[in-house]
Parts: C-alpha cells; sequence; structure tokens
C-alpha cells in the first residue's frame, strides 16, 4: 500500500520490568515484544534438538540470518538437558503430532500475564467457549515449565541486555504500518474493535530464503471484548556478525511483507469467528477441494476445505479493502501473490460475487450480514467448476493498472 501515510508516535518506547517493549502506533494500536513468546521460541529451539523439527524450526539449520534466534541459542544452549527442557520437548512433540503448527500455542501465551507473573491475563469471560482437548489440556504445564526456564535462565536479563537490538527491530517494522490500514479494514468488514495488539518476535525461526517470513493471527481475550493480535518474524535475511550490538540492521525493514501481513493476520480476527457459525456445513462440502487444488495448497499449509474457505475470504477482503481506497496498483499485486502464488483459484469468482456487498451497504451493513450469501454461494459450486477455475488460474499474472 505506497504513498499511503505513514503512522508512527516514537515516543512511546517503553520497557517494562518484565523486559517489554513497545510501540504505540495509535490510541487503540501498540506493537511491541512479548516475553512470553519470546521465552517459548527459546526453549522451543533447544527442545528441536529433541524432537527434531516443529514448524519452520528445524534441527541443524544454520539461522545465522535471523541474529536473535542465533545468538539465543547459543546464550541458552547450557541448558539444551536441563529437566524443563526435556519435558517440553515430550509436550511440543505431543501438540505439534496433533496440531502440525504452534500457534495455538502462542495464543495461549498471549493470554497469560507476563512471565514471571502466573495466571490468565483476563478473567475468563463465563460465557466463552470451553471447548477444549487433551492436546490444549498440555498448555498449562506447558505454560509453567516456560515461566521456570524464564527465570532460571534469566531471560529477562537476556532480552534486557540485548535492548537496543529489540528496539531497532521495532522502529524498522512500525515505520512501515500505514495509517489508514485499520480504518480501511474496519470500514470494509463494517466492524470495529476496541484494540489491536500487535507484536515482532525476532526469536521465531524462519528457514533461510529472501521470501521467508511467518505471521500468526492470534485473538486475545479480555473482559471488552476480543482483540485481534499478531505475532511476526523478521521477513529479511542479514549477515552474521559477531555479536548482537553490532548490528544496525535488524530484519524488520520490508515494507512489502510488512504491509501484507500486517493487513492479512488481523483480518482472520474478522473472518475467523464468523466462519466458526459454518464450519459444519463448510465442512460438510470437502469434496469442492478436488485433488489437484489440494496437492497444490498443502504445501501453503492449507490442508482441508474449510482451511481453504477461510483463506480465500481473508484473501478477498485484502484485496477489496485496497481496491476500496482507491489502490488499484496494490490490488494487482495482491491478486498476482493469492491468485498466482498462493492459488486462491476462487478470488475472480468471489470478486465477482462480493459487489454485491459492496454495492448494497444499507441491505449489508457489514460483512457478518452478507456471509449467508457467500457461503450459499461456496456451497452451490461444483468440483466441475472449481476445476475449471483451477486450470485457467494455475498460471495466473495480471497487469498492474
Amino acid at each position: 500500500m505506497k504513498n499511503l501515510y505513514l503512522f508512527i508516535i516514537f515516543s512511546c518506547f517503553t520497557i517494562s520490568v518484565y523486559g517489554q517493549y513497545k510501540v504505540r502506533l495509535a490510541s487503540h494500536a501498540s506493537i511491541g515484544v512479548n516475553p512470553n513468546i519470546e521465552t517459548y521460541f527459546f526453549v522451543e529451539k533447544l527442545a528441536v534438538e529433541r524432537i527434531n523439527n516443529y514448524v519452520f524450526d528445524i534441527k541443524g539449520v544454520d539461522y545465522s540470518h535471523q541474529p536473535i534466534v542465533y545468538f539465543g541459542f547459543k546464550h541458552f544452549q547450557r541448558f539444551e538437558n536441563d529437566p524443563i527442557i526435556i519435558r517440553v520437548a515430550e509436550i511440543l512433540k505431543q501438540v505439534r503430532d496433533g496440531f502440525g503448527d504452534n500457534g495455538p500455542i502462542l495464543e495461549y501465551l498471549l493470554n497469560q500475564k507476563e512471565f514471571p507473573a502466573k495466571g490468565d491475563r483476563f478473567a475468563k469471560d463465563k460465557n466463552a467457549s470451553s471447548a477444549s482437548n487433551n492436546l490444549k489440556a498440555l498448555f498449562p504445564e506447558l505454560t509453567d515449565s516456560l515461566r521456570k526456564f524464564y527465570v532460571k535462565a534469566n531471560v529477562a536479563g537476556f532480552l534486557k541486555n540485548n535492548h537496543s537490538f529489540y528496539k531497532g527491530a521495532l522502529g524498522e517494522i512500525a515505520k512501515d504500518i500505514s495509517k489508514l490500514a485499520y480504518p480501511s479494514i474496519e470500514r470494509w468488514y463494517g466492524k470495529k474493535f476496541t484494540q489491536y495488539e500487535l507484536y515482532i518476535s525476532p526469536a521465531m525461526p524462519i528457514t533461510p530464503g529472501e521470501d521467508s517470513y511467518r505471521g500468526i493471527g492470534p485473538v486475545i481475550l479480555s473482559p471488552k471484548g476480543k482483540i485481534p493480535s499478531m505475532v511476526v518474524s523478521s521477513g529479511k535475511m542479514l549477515k552474521l556478525q559477531d555479536s548482537l550490538p553490532l548490528y544496525r540492521q535488524y530484519g524488520f525493514d520490508n515494507a512489502g511483507v510488512t504491509q501484507f501481513i500486517t493487513i492479512h493476520e488481523i483480518s482472520h480476527s474478522f473472518v475467523n469467528p464468523l466462519l466458526e457459525k459454518y464450519e459444519k456445513q463448510i465442512r460438510a462440502d470437502s469434496l469442492l477441494f478436488i485433488k489437484e487444488l489440494k496437492d497444490t495448497l498443502a504445501s501453503r499449509g492449507i490442508r482441508d476445505w474449510y482451511v481453504c474457505v477461510t483463506e480465500h475470504l481473508v484473501r478477498l477482503g485484502e484485496i477489496r479493502i485496497a481496491a476500496s481506497n482507491g489502490n488499484n496498483k496494490e490490488a494487482d499485486h495482491l491478486r498476482n501473490l493469492h491468485i498466482g502464488e498462493y492459488s486462491c483459484i476462487l478470488i475472480p469468482l468471489l470478486e465477482e460475487k462480493i459487489t454485491t456487498y459492496e454495492t448494497n451497504r444499507v441491505k449489508y451493513p457489514t460483512f457478518e450480514s452478507y456471509l449467508p450469501e457467500m457461503i450459499s454461494f461456496l456451497h452451490n459450486l461444483t468440483p466441475e467448476t472449481i476445476n475449471d477455475q483451477f486450470q485457467k488460474y494455475k498460471n495466473y499474472k495480471v497487469v498492474s493498472h
């Protein structure tokens, strides 16, 4: 989203006694560092030495392109055989084999008080869903182990000693977050949240490569309602220096990645809760997830029809938000990315359908009010239609305006 005003107020760098760094972006939005998340990834890196891999954290990979991952591992490696790490490795293996992702862990940790404090960050909503499973039942034990490691290994000391790196990383990413991003999202979806919390995690491992980055969109539960959140890795490869104080670049100076991922992950907070009401119906249409599309999307972590629908609708929103701002160049860029690179081949059909919503906001004031029409439209597709779209758009490339 080029040519948009940047929004950042640098007067609000704060460091709590527990090591949190924060930049206030607006009255209801901030980006910072969460000690629970950093502690988790320091521990995960040690645990991977026992369980071989977890998402992009892979035993034997040289993470010298990510300074905090690289030097953090060296700093905490003396705890590799500690009983805490041995137990965490056992837990993570179970969670990995069940979920295949560590996103649910990060969401749980963001809903906890900052280490070394104990307990839920907010009192639990009595009306909130209590749905759980055996894997999530392991999260309190995992969190307790992480808290013990935080104290025993003096993670707070590591964060404090490297405050200049974390502060530099926050400065890099904050300058690229658009002033118009969240008002535009709210306007298109017809919904507002009282607060947004964004976090960087320099300790989150990503594999080497210029296009490597990762974002996760957890939800924080508060008495005032859900707080959309985001945890994002570095998105730029760095040349290894001899020590952390020598760095003058921090891995987060990547405007294209920042502008895309901050909208994408927060958009999940607008879409995912709405789709939960239709999950059973969407999963009943799994025959629409034809083999060609399933095989193509598997490498993107999209392995079932429900996730496929979710990602299509989130990415549709990104494109239409850019178009609603008159930024046709960005909209075309997103079409190339989502249709061409990510193979979301239903987006052209969905763009045609969504015009009914965009041109009838009196009848459909919110995306939620229009969603039944979209779900019905998807339900009435056929495997043949999906295949036609796949063949038509598998090599998609649009010429920008």
